[in-house]
């Protein structure tokens, strides 16, 4: 959009400077004008530029040239407006300005300017006399009650309009004379209080009026060093602070910007030594405890951070090295711990599917008595002597049938205990000891139910 504006700018320039003679521009230099509007493109992909920060520089100065042409036309556009204002073409000077503004807002001359076309054209040309001596009155009122910056403001529209007004220029003088002592004035209080900044600010204002001072000049430049080293004091005590905090990075933050205050300051340099070698044990010893913890990516962060500030970086690389290869090992082990743990799971449910899949063994006879293990409370052994006797003197067949049967029933009263039927789970496991006096499992279950019934 702004493209477009400037190509019609330039397109009114062009006419206006046909339709109306213009007054002399302001003298320009002839040899390298070109060279003083346009930077050399020749660097334009940035090919050639080594870091960042500088492709950043080339192309902030590339903007800011292009802030200049442009403020350079706005400028020979507004000289052309102002022609076409002197001449009577209102309306024209009025659209010129209008669109200056659309690009530059902060562009006051042809704000004034606009405005005062605006009414010329409204009311005619004899009327000019009196919107000066109107703007004169309000500046008159403003200055009176102290408003200097205000009444300053409103001489500058009646130099707009008209730039040899010699009553206007010197009001503008004194005012301006005014103002600069007024700035003085608060620099001197400020500096009496050691608020050598607000001093400064308000001096250089005063500088930027009373250009031919040297007074003034001198003083700012000696209180700029007093600023710089009260500056420095501070951030000396800021630094020194977090250094008894131990809070080592932020104390040597603080000292690097003393060597920006104050370049060379040795003894910020000397700190800043101290405060490395620091900083890098600090962090070689918290990466150390890290690995001994076996928290692998935390020591190597803090090892590596250690190399930054300084510490020895073969030395470094080798301990980086030694903690990921732990890290690899101890990844490789939790994955093999991991699958034989599955493995094991696989098997035991193999093994207790096999068990159910087992027929169970409805009776036993031993010595002709006759045995129902899935009856509760069912038959015991009249005698555990002729007991022990049969399943010792029976056949192999016989003990291998009773073993598998008391299996089962221990089997059977450990789901009844997983469902908290203790009494269906006692009555099973005292059926499996009667087939098997050995089977342990069932004397634990046993004592379990003791334990937990009381029943016997």
């Amino acid at each position: 959009m702004k493209k477009y504006l400037l190509f019609v700018l330039a397109v009114s320039l062009a006419s206006a400077s046909v339709a109306a003679p213009l007054r002399q521009p302001n003298p320009i230099r002839q040899h390298g004008k070109e060279e003083g509007m346009m930077l050399d493109l020749s660097k334009i992909t940035l090919g050639t530029l080594n870091d960042v920060e500088e492709k950043k520089q080339y192309l902030s100065t590339v903007q800011l040239e292009k802030q200049r042409i442009q403020n350079y036309m706005l400028r020979q556009v507004y000289e052309n407006a102002y022609t076409l204002y002197r001449h009577g073409d209102y309306q024209r000077a009025q659209e010129m300005a209008q669109t200056i503004l659309s690009i530059d807002p902060n562009f006051t001359q042809a704000s004034t300017l606009a405005k005062q076309a605006s009414h010329m054209g409204a009311y005619g040309t004899t009327s000019e006399e009196e919107v000066i001596e109107a703007k004169f009155q309000e500046a008159n009122r403003m200055y009176d009650s102290g408003r200097l910056v205000e009444a300053n403001e409103k001489l500058d529209e009646i130099l707009t309009i008209q730039p040899h007004n010699s009553k206007a220029l010197s009001w503008k003088k004194r005012i301006d004379k005014d103002i600069a002592q007024e700035y003085n004035r608060r620099g001197n209080v400020a500096y009496d209080e050691q608020d050598y900044q607000r001093a400064l600010d308000n001096w250089y204002n005063a500088l930027l009026i009373r250009k031919d001072d040297p007074a003034l000049v001198n003083r700012i430049a000696q209180t700029e060093n007093l600023l710089r080293k009260q500056q420095v004091q501070q951030a000396m005590e800021e630094a020194m602070n977090y250094y008894n905090q131990g809070r080592f990075v932020e104390s040597y933050a603080v000292f690097e910007r003393i060597t920006k205050i104050q370049p060379g300051d040795t003894r910020a340099q000397k700190y800043m030594g101290q405060l490395k070698d620091e900083i890098a044990q600090t962090y070689f010893t918290a990466g150390n405890k890290s690995y001994n913890a076996q928290k692998y990516d935390s020591a190597i962060s803090y090892w590596t951070n250690a190399k930054k500030w300084g510490a020895d970086a073969a030395h470094m690389d080798r301990l980086i090295k030694k903690a990921r290869n732990a890290k690899e090992e101890a990844i490789r082990r939790k994955q093999e711990a991991a699958q034989k743990a599955a493995e094991d799971a696989q098997k035991a449910a193999e093994a207790a599917a096999e068990a159910e899949e087992e027929e169970p063994v409805e009776t036993v006879s031993v010595e002709g008595n006759s045995l129902n293990p899935l009856v509760s409370g069912g038959t015991s052994f009249s005698d555990s002597n002729n007991a022990t006797q049969g399943i010792g003197g029976a056949a192999g067949r016989v003990s291998a049938e009773a073993s598998a049967a008391s299996r089962q029933k221990y089997i059977e009263g450990l789901d009844a205990f997983n469902q908290d039927d203790y009494e269906r789970a006692r009555q099973a496991w005292i059926v499996a000891k009667q087939l098997d006096p050995g089977n342990t499992d069932a004397d634990l279950g046993l004592r379990k139910v003791e334990e937990l019934t009381g029943i016997r």
